[in-house]
């Protein structure tokens, strides 16, 4: 028990060994979402705790314990690995997600042939995933009727294929299929295809006698209806007694028949083909004059347009006064007033067959009649614009535009509206109508469904953009204009990516390449990566100011990619990275002595003692601590120095002369300024009482009990790496001086003496006629006579 005890008293050692972190992630995400995970961990002594999603990496702020990261799924084998650093020895948990996009379906209908079934479906299953399991279900007349499973790791298959026929009972039916992306782990949403109407396939059939007579009064019109139904519809060929006309529609109109005549159709379809024949015989009638002679009958409006379930009414009046009898025959509607004016009204019109007349029996039994033009019209109840979920930009497309429930469906007029601009229009005469087999159930007008079809290839202009038909009823100017149009629908068009205008500045430390704003259009809307010489960035990574540079943005989607080069500037606060001391030459211009970093540029101000100044060249006494100020539009920053100005040597006194003085003793100190302190020395006479010291950088000469031979020159040299300067003393004896004064009064005193000799000569000269010239002979004589004359003169002054 003893050693027990002592066994558990002895301290356990920490537990050192690598434990991973613990993974809290989604095991399927789906293609283009936001993955958020986190990774976490018990240990309170790791040094670093990482969770990584594909490229993206997030470590924990702090020494948490727990770290949180998202990053877009972009990649199909994309990993999650939670990674702890410990002591040196990292540890990772990862798992390899199940990424999975839901495709995009096509449903597509061929005819087939005689000995095939009527038709083939195909379900194309379109994606860029890897193979995965998944289902096609189809349904008819929305009720399953098959599903095939789709084994991804066995066999690849892109399609499902659907052989059926409709029955003649059925007329037509409704397809679409399904596709079930089938995952354990969780249940997508099916994507559904578009809806394929289909109608039984069958060969040209009629719906009336093979042979017809219509009777024409003379000079009248008449509409030939070739009522042969068939799928696909048939093509109609008219001829007038076995001659082929340019018609080419179930509707022949015929404008003053004068003749019997008889007209044949040959309705054809890829199964088979019939000719109707009609035999179109003229009446001969009594003229307008003669009615009015003999009743006089006139209907208020002869013409009427009515739309369906609307009231209608017709006024009949006679001139006749010898009436035994006036009323309207009609099965609908009844008979209003007495003769000569009677009225037929209806409340509510919906009967297509209604062809009422207004009659008049004379006393003498003659009979009048006079039938009105009615046209009973109804607009649709619905028109809608249907096509495929999602469009490729250059890949051929089809809207459908249905028109449910209309009459009379040849005076039909589809208009189709892009962004409402007209792209095109549909009518039976240009056979862009296609009529369902309802409208030919009997020869006599009827509400039937009919559709229109616009086929273009879209481009990425078309995404987004509001596709509308519109049902319009023509009847001619005199008639009304009915129309009804669809709801808008919004064109899906996948296209190629492209990304530009992409330049970006930010500040270090506070944003990403994910935040770069770039013009980037695509659809699907794709997706962005980043890279750097090549080598793919983390968006999310915080940018520093060593992150400046060119950078590549590559975007992406199933039609395509794009790239472009991208400046990114990471900006920040300035800062001085400088010596405390500098050196510079005085005289010499003030340049910025350190250069700043940051961006952008900062600006520069200089200050001394706390001023700001403006230097332009460096002075010798403006050496001191100074101070440069840099400021951007992120912040400041000062930077103290000491400024160092140098110059050559310079003397403070002037060169100068002292007087000996016999005996005494006499110093003389070599003393300069300069930057560096110069250094000092003095050229002398010899002497042996001439004694120099150094005291510094200072010279001292110290003559003793100075003696005559002491005098001459005593030059002091001053020297630094700048220059060299000197200064002259004259040490000079006293009596000299004097000697030399006594010199100086005898020199002067000599010259003055010669002066006046020379000057007393001059006159003795001019007086006694002595000139240095040649003179001519008359010049000479000339020249006597006025000698004679001044010495007379001179000897009158003598005597007297």
């Amino acid at each position: 028990m003893l050693a027990l005890l002592l066994f558990c008293l002895v301290p356990c050692g920490a537990d050192d060994s690598c434990i991973p972190g613990i993974l809290n992630t989604p095991s399927v995400v789906g293609y283009g979402t936001d993955l958020e995970a986190n990774c976490s961990t018990t240990r309170d002594d790791f040094d670093e705790l990482t969770l990584r999603l594909g490229n993206t990496s997030c470590t924990n702020p702090e020494n948490n314990s727990v770290v949180t990261c998202a990053a877009p799924v972009l990649d199909f084998k994309m990993k999650v690995e939670c990674r702890l650093r410990l002591n040196g020895t990292e540890c990772m948990n990862a798992t390899d997600l199940i990424v999975y996009q839901n495709p995009e379906v096509r449903l597509s209908v061929k005819n087939g042939s005689d000995e095939q079934e009527d038709y083939t479906l195909q379900c194309d299953v379109l994606s860029d995933i890897p193979a995965q399991n998944y289902s096609v279900t189809w349904f008819k007349n929305n009720e399953s009727i098959e599903t095939e499973f789709i084994i991804g790791e066995q066999e690849k298959k892109d399609s499902s294929i659907l052989a059926f026929n409709i029955s003649r009972e059925e007329k037509f039916a409704q397809f679409r299929c399904e596709v079930q992306l089938e995952l354990e782990q969780i249940e997508t949403r099916p994507v559904i295809s578009t809806t394929q109407n289909v109608s039984a396939r069958y060969a040209p059939e009629l719906r009336m006698n093979s042979s017809e007579t219509i009777t024409v009064p003379n000079g009248g019109n008449v509409t030939l209806h070739c009522d042969v139904e068939g799928n696909p519809p048939p093509e109609y060929v008219w001829a007038i007694d076995g001659n082929p006309i340019f018609q080419t529609t179930k509707w022949l109109e015929i404008d003053q028949v004068n003749s019997s005549i008889i007209y044949s159709c040959t309705a054809s379809n890829v199964l088979g083909k019939i000719t109707v024949k009609i035999h179109v015989d003229v009446e001969e009638v009594k003229t307008e004059a003669e009615k009015l002679e003999n009743c006089g009958l006139t209907l208020t409006p002869s013409y009427l347009y009515v739309k369906y379930g609307n009231p209608a009414s017709i006024d009949c009046y006679t001139a006749s006064t010898d009436l035994a009898k006036m009323a309207w025959e009609t099965a609908v509607g009844k008979n209003f007033g007495t003769p000569p004016n009677v009225t037929w009204r209806v409340e509510k019109l919906e009967d297509f067959t209604v062809k009422p007349f207004c009659f008049v029996t004379l006393l003498d039994d003659t009979q009048c009649i006079k039938k009105p033009e009615i046209t009973l019209y109804k607009p649709p109840d619905l028109v809608a614009v249907s096509g495929m979920v999602k469009m490729k930009e250059g890949e051929e497309h089809t809207l459908r535009c249905d028109i449910f429930n209309v009459a009379p469906a040849n005076k039909l007029q589809v208009t189709w509206y892009k962004d409402g601009r007209n792209v095109h229009t549909a009518n039976f005469e240009s056979l862009d109508l296609v009529p369902h087999t309802e409208c030919f159930k009997n020869s006599a007008v009827h509400p039937c469904d009919v559709s229109s079809n616009y086929t273009f290839i879209p481009n990425k202009s078309d995404n987004a953009a509001f596709f509308t038909c519109t049902a319009e009823l023509k009847f001619g100017p005199e008639g009304p204009l009915p129309s009804v149009a669809s709801a808008p629908y919004t064109a899906v068009v996948e296209y190629k990516p492209t990304i530009k205008k992409c330049m970006f500045s930010g500040v270090e430390d506070s944003f990403r390449l994910h935040d770069v704003p770039c013009e980037i259009d695509g659809n699907p809307p794709p997706a962005i990566e980043w890279q750097y010489n090549g080598t793919r960035i983390d968006e999310f990574k915080l940018l520093e100011r060593t992150d400046s540079g060119t950078y590549k943005a590559k975007v992406y989607n199933s039609m395509g990619e794009d790239s472009t080069d991208v400046v990114i500037t990471v900006e920040y606060k300035p800062m001085f990275s400088c010596e405390r001391n500098y050196t510079v030459k005085v005289n010499e211009k003030a340049n910025i002595l350190c250069e700043p970093d940051g961006v952008p540029s900062p600006n520069l101000r200089w200050f001394k003692n706390g001023t700001e100044i403006v230097p332009h060249y460096w002075k010798k006494n403006e050496s001191g601590w100074y101070s440069l100020r840099a400021s951007n539009k992120h912040g400041e920053v000062e930077h103290q120095f000491y400024l160092d100005i140098l110059y050559p040597p310079v003397f403070t006194e002037t060169n100068a002369t002292e007087i000996l003085v016999a005996g005494k003793n006499v110093s003389f100190v070599c003393k300069a300024e300069g930057n560096p302190e110069p250094l000092t020395d003095w050229s002398y006479p010899f002497a042996d009482n001439v004694q120099k010291t150094t005291k510094g950088r200072q010279k001292i000469i110290t003559i003793t009990a100075a003696t005559s031979t002491n005098a001459g020159s005593y030059i002091c040299v001053a020297t630094n790496e700048f220059g060299s300067v000197t200064r002259t003393i004259q040490l000079k004896d006293k009596s000299t001086d004097h000697f030399q004064f006594w010199w100086i009064i005898l020199v002067v005193l000599l010259i003055f003496l010669l002066i006046i000799f020379l000057v007393c000569f001059y006159r003795r000269t001019r007086i006694h006629g002595e000139y240095n010239f040649v003179a001519t002979n008359d010049t000479n004589i000339a020249m006597q006579n006025r000698s004679a004359v001044e010495n007379g003169v001179k000897s009158a002054n003598g005597q007297s």
